[in-house]
């Protein structure tokens, strides 16, 4: 009877640890889809403040290089009201775009009677440190406007022009978050873009450090081992060594979209472990040549 008991009890754990396993895969998948609403960017349009008479404006974060320290975003126009012409489809006067872009034109022109074209504005981002991975948070502003064009030799106007903007997006391991700013008016547009990681690229991010200092804390336990008598040194120790002292390089620069070395998690975790290794494959190759494999002294 007792082998008998014995005998299930590994199928019973392996039972166990694969409903588990099915349990946290499942999990995840679920998180992923749900993550991919919650770190998508989206911003409604308010077209009653707008009015009739207004541009229509429809924006998506296209990228964001948070070393670079840009968002680009891509804007679409549509007009209504006064400002459409009689076909439907073209521009009833002649308009000027301004919107403060880090890089590329800030000033755009739109004819009378021809399409509005669409634009890629390049917003800086002013706020945030990338080194500082990750845990970073980063904020950028999408600031534009248009007034009418002016002919050489006329007085311009003072004339406002409201939009109605619909602003949307998402960036692989990115959380992006939008909203107006204390400065928009419904004729100069000003919008934050508030920009973290995203929740798995942290969680992933967070799990590498661990794994370091687990495989660093175990290199720590085998080199007392060795130093208290309780385990011979063997030539594959130095092949592991090395081979973990070579192998937290990639292991560290497979954390998504992670900097170049300098970051949080680097002096967290990376730094550290790679001392540890390096440290620990040293003392056990001078412990070999000074006392051999046993542990005797020569």
């Amino acid at each position: 009877m007792e082998e008998t008991t014995k005998s299930k009890k590994p199928l019973i754990v392996g039972l166990v640890l694969l409903l588990i396993f099915a349990g946290a895969y499942i999990f995840v998948l679920t998180k992923y889809k749900s993550e991919g609403e919650n770190r998508a960017a989206f911003l409604e349009a308010d077209t009653q403040k707008a009015g009739e008479n207004r541009i229509d404006v429809s924006g998506r974060i296209v990228t964001a290089d948070v070393m670079k320290g840009d968002v680009v975003v891509r804007l679409e126009f549509t007009p209504k009201g006064s400002f459409l012409s009689a076909d439907g489809t073209t521009l009833a006067r002649d308009l000027e775009l301004y919107v403060a872009s880090a890089t590329g034109k800030n000033v755009h022109e739109f004819k009378k009677g021809k399409r509005m074209s669409p634009i890629e504005a390049v917003v800086e981002i002013y706020e945030g440190e990338p080194m500082d991975y990750p845990f970073d948070t980063h904020t950028a502003e999408l600031s534009f406007f248009f007034e009418p064009a002016v002919k050489s030799g006329e007085t311009g106007g003072n004339e406002s022009i409201p939009v109605a903007v619909e602003l949307r997006g998402s960036v692989a391991g990115l959380r992006m978050d939008t909203e107006y700013a204390k400065e928009n008016a419904p004729d100069h547009t000003v919008i934050d873009i508030s920009i973290q990681r995203a929740t798995t690229a942290v969680f992933f991010s967070v799990f590498i450090m661990i794994a370091m200092w687990a495989l660093a804390f175990g290199v720590l336990c085998l080199v007392f081992r060795v130093f208290a008598g309780h385990r011979k040194i063997e030539i594959s120790m130095f092949s592991f060594l090395g081979a973990l002292l070579f192998a937290f390089p990639a292991l560290r620069n497979s954390q998504p979209g992670t900097p170049p070395i300098g970051t949080l998690s680097d002096f967290l975790a990376f730094f550290w472990a790679e001392v540890i290794i390096a440290l620990s494959l040293l003392a056990v190759v001078l412990r070999w040549l000074v006392r051999g494999p046993g542990g005797e002294a020569k």
